[in-house]
């Protein structure tokens, strides 16, 4: 059953993000995320059998690990010392902005939910406020051919952002435990350090043995075994698989230097097959009930979130004294947030002191998750044409398709 649906998500995906790009001019993701929402259980996937979605985690797992890995190669070492302060105050700004934003405002309003107390909520909001979606931000770069200092500046964030959240969330989930922060940092150490070393050891594995692989068919399979393979180690030994697939491509593009193309270019070919894999997966997620039954939570959060981030990273951007281009569009084009918040909303189902509220607010994330996919992927594009680094071709090529 779950192959079949897989063929629907794929077909339906392609044919709504193909026919919202055309007729209303959005990214390709709003549509491949609508797609996965018709097909959520209590829509067309209960009718079909799919009464779960247990079954996405590997193949969610695996795609956001090719899409980190891209991530990580987008960037050069000469890239990061251009716009290294730019790149680290932008992104402290963006991730405390979020976090004092949403632990602000939902302490002065009051708000608690079910017999979560007020403290423990508010907390575990703020701490997954602080994440990004790598994954519908390379999708919309990919598809619009963004190009240009923010471009650049925008991936150096999305890395570390993601790395400065897990710590975050790593320190309130240990408070929250009644473990305490100063017993998390050992584990916090050892998820950055263990991704980082994983990551550099296995894009020097990597770069030895394309050495030996001529055919780009069979640099593809050394690739996506790498990444396989070095994402199932981080969910063993427990350590970030996000921030080791990041520093993964990294390292290859470092290693490899003027031949390090022919390590990416495979991949590429298939970002398009895994972009619609990933979200239509993320759109499965949706729960109307939940959504209706919270709709004000929800909207409170997604608000609370992005004024904070965009306020957060231009101040951050600014007084790093990064143009006007960067600290004026940074934190509006980072508002996605979506598979790395909800594998950190999964992991609150195995704390004890939580119970069954840690269900509940999995599905408040997921479902806010899946407006700041839909809404926050046509603010990255707004942002990235404000700024114009969108390909002129990709723009001449969206305007044809509304003339015809």
């Amino acid at each position: 059953m779950e192959i079949l649906l897989i063929g629907l998500l794929m077909i339906s995906g392609l044919t709504l993000g193909a026919l919202g790009s055309a007729l209303f001019n959005v990214p390709r993701v709003v549509g491949y995320i609508l797609a996965g929402m018709l097909f959520a259980p209590d829509f067309l996937g209960g009718l079909l059998g799919a009464a779960t979605t247990e079954w996405t985690r590997p193949v969610v797992a695996v795609t956001l690990g090719v899409i980190a890995y891209l991530i990580g190669g987008a960037v050069t070492a000469s890239q990061l010392r251009q716009l290294g302060w730019t790149i680290v105050t932008a992104t402290l700004g963006k991730v405390s902005g979020s976090f004092v934003a949403v632990l602000v405002g939902f302490t002065l309003l009051g708000t608690t939910v079910a017999d979560v107390p007020g403290w423990t909520f508010t907390l575990l909001l703020a701490a997954i406020a602080t994440t990004t979606a790598p994954a519908a931000i390379v999708a919309i770069i990919h598809q619009y051919r963004a190009r240009g200092p923010l471009t650049t500046a925008l991936l150096g964030m999305v890395a570390l952002d993601d790395m400065l959240a897990l710590v975050i969330f790593s320190l309130v989930l240990a408070a929250i435990d009644s473990a305490g922060f100063t017993s998390a940092i050992p584990a916090v150490i050892w998820e950055i350090i263990a991704a980082i070393g994983f990551g550099a050891a296995g894009a020097y594995a990597i770069e030895r043995a394309a050495r030996y692989l001529p055919e780009q068919e069979l640099k593809l399979v050394a690739l996506l075994g790498g990444i396989i393979l070095l994402t199932g180690l981080a969910e063993t030994w427990h350590f970030s698989p996000l921030l080791a697939a990041m520093t993964l491509g990294f390292s290859v593009r470092m290693f490899a230097g003027a031949h390090s193309e022919p390590l990416f270019r495979p991949l590429e070919q298939l970002q398009e097959v895994v972009f619609v894999l990933f979200f239509t997966l993320a759109g499965l997620h949706f729960a109307p009930a939940v959504v209706l039954s919270h709709a004000g939570l929800i909207v409170l959060y997604f608000l609370l979130r992005a004024g904070g981030q965009i306020i957060g990273a231009m101040v951050g951007a600014r007084l790093a004294g990064a143009p006007r281009v960067i600290s004026h569009n940074v934190g509006l084009i980072m508002l996605p947030q979506g598979g790395v918040a909800i594998g950190m909303a999964l992991m609150l189902t195995s704390v004890p002191s939580l119970g069954d509220s840690a269900l509940l607010i999995v599905n408040i994330v997921t479902a806010t998750t899946l407006l700041t996919e839909t809404l926050g992927a046509m603010a990255t594009r707004f942002g990235l044409a404000r700024a114009g680094e969108l390909s002129q071709s990709a723009e001449a090529s969206e305007k044809s398709k509304e003339a015809t």
